[in-house]
């Protein structure tokens, strides 16, 4: 499948946003806003096409400490984050844009249709999925848990 949104456009910052002619149709590329704006976090692998990214050392103190920690996923080309559960998304996957904002999904079934719904993009297979989410988020909470 394809993404939905055209590469190669530079992005912008969202209060620089400008529309750009490409071949016939008209698109505005931006960041998105905090919390799904990549460039709050530091890449630390790809898988299939998407890009995991978590806060450095600045911010993993005060996020795991408030029970805030979460991964994020970003897919470039699509433009699309997701956000794992965490205090921060009252506990449910939040994937930004969906209908042009956030939406929130308990499943990994129920985010996956959503984002191939509205993006044309897969995420990547479940087995895949839990094993990150599992050794990024699931075991730096349950340290912090057993720590407290």
């Amino acid at each position: 499948m394809s993404a939905r949104v055209a590469t190669g456009a530079p992005l912008l910052p969202l209060s620089e946003a400008r529309a750009e002619q490409s071949s016939s149709d008209l698109r505005v590329q931006a960041w998105p806003p905090p919390p799904h704006d990549p460039r709050e976090r530091e890449l630390v692998l790809r898988v299939d096409g998407w890009e995991v990214r978590l806060f450095g050392e600045h911010k993993f103190q005060y996020f795991v400490r408030h029970g805030l920690w979460h991964a994020q996923l970003w897919q470039p080309e699509a433009r699309v984050s997701v956000l794992t559960p965490s205090r921060l998304t009252c506990e449910l996957y939040e994937v930004f844009p969906i209908a042009a904002w956030k939406a929130r999904a308990e499943s990994y079934a129920e985010l996956s249709e959503m984002i191939e719904r509205e993006h044309g993009v897969l995420l990547s297979r479940r087995v895949v999925w839990q094993a990150l989410e599992c050794g990024l988020v699931q075991r730096v909470k349950g340290r912090s848990s057993a720590a407290s």
